[in-house]
């Protein structure tokens, strides 16, 4: 499964093989061994094709069919923009928070993007 996706996703972001390799830091000939299941990658770099690939590792072990690490670009973009711990990523502050709760937070959430036409 971990050759099939990392082949795939490669293919979706336009990457060559060598481009992807040199994101990794391993040879082309490296990707390739993985794409055809000759060889694995190992941990560390499976962390980096993820990172490189824009996924997680869970989809590319076949843990989750959630292709996209959207938290991940969240967090970057909040950053970027000067918030560095938001509250919503305080796993903390969730552990007390009921269904209506998060509903309650959806909702306003959806009105604010109305609000800026981003919706």
């Amino acid at each position: 499964m971990v050759h099939e996706r990392i082949r795939s996703l490669r293919k979706e972001r336009r990457l060559t093989q060598s481009m992807l390799a040199e994101k990794v830091g391993v040879s082309p000939q490296v990707v390739s061994n993985w794409e055809r299941s000759y060889t694995s990658p190992d941990l560390e770099d499976l962390t980096k094709i993820a990172h490189a690939l824009h996924t997680t590792a869970d989809y590319l072990l076949g843990l989750s069919d959630e292709q996209e690490d959207e938290m991940r670009e969240i967090k970057q973009l909040l950053e970027t923009k000067g918030y560095t711990k938001p509250v919503f990523f305080d796993k903390k502050a969730w552990f007390g928070i009921q269904p209506e709760d998060i509903k309650q937070i959806d909702n306003y959430f959806r009105f604010l993007l109305q609000q800026k036409n981003i919706s």
